[in-house]
């Protein structure tokens, strides 16, 4: 982003920030009111030099409908679930019980697969994974019933 006068200039970060968080910082900097239910974070106090990028998110997520070619599934692709902590990086292929986990302080180009190795990381991660998911289908008019 950049706007000059508005937003600090030459500001870089390598805070975790997912494509929602973008389009809740153009909707509040319309004006327009962001719902409860919107996952997306404003980036607007990182910006304008306010907060510490690095604390915006303890971790990402994102699916993918699609994940693996038809051709290595057996004829379907499968759901595919990515989620990244500033040290990690889980993606599960849910109904083809795949997944890899990498370590990005040692491995930022995630060229080795240390899921067989870690199995008690890629369980605290998916755990944690699991618990997102299962919070982002409660919609708040859900926890009101």
């Amino acid at each position: 982003f950049s706007w000059p006068g508005q937003f600090e200039q030459g500001r870089t970060s390598d805070g975790l920030v997912e494509l929602l968080d973008m389009t809740a910082t153009l909707m509040e900097l319309c004006g327009l009111p962001i719902p409860d239910y919107m996952q997306g974070t404003s980036l607007l106090p990182i910006l304008r030099g306010q907060a510490d990028p690095a604390a915006h998110r303890e971790f990402v997520r994102s699916e993918y409908f699609d994940a693996l070619d038809p051709h290595f599934t057996g004829g379907s692709g499968t759901l595919g679930t990515m989620y990244r902590t500033r040290t990690h990086k889980l993606c599960m292929y849910h109904d083809k019980h795949l997944g890899e986990l990498y370590d990005l302080e040692n491995d930022l180009g995630e060229r080795t697969n240390l899921a067989s190795k870690h199995p008690e990381k890629v369980a605290e991660l998916k755990e944690l994974m699991l618990a997102v998911e299962q919070s982002d289908r409660l919609r708040p008019e859900d926890s009101k019933r």
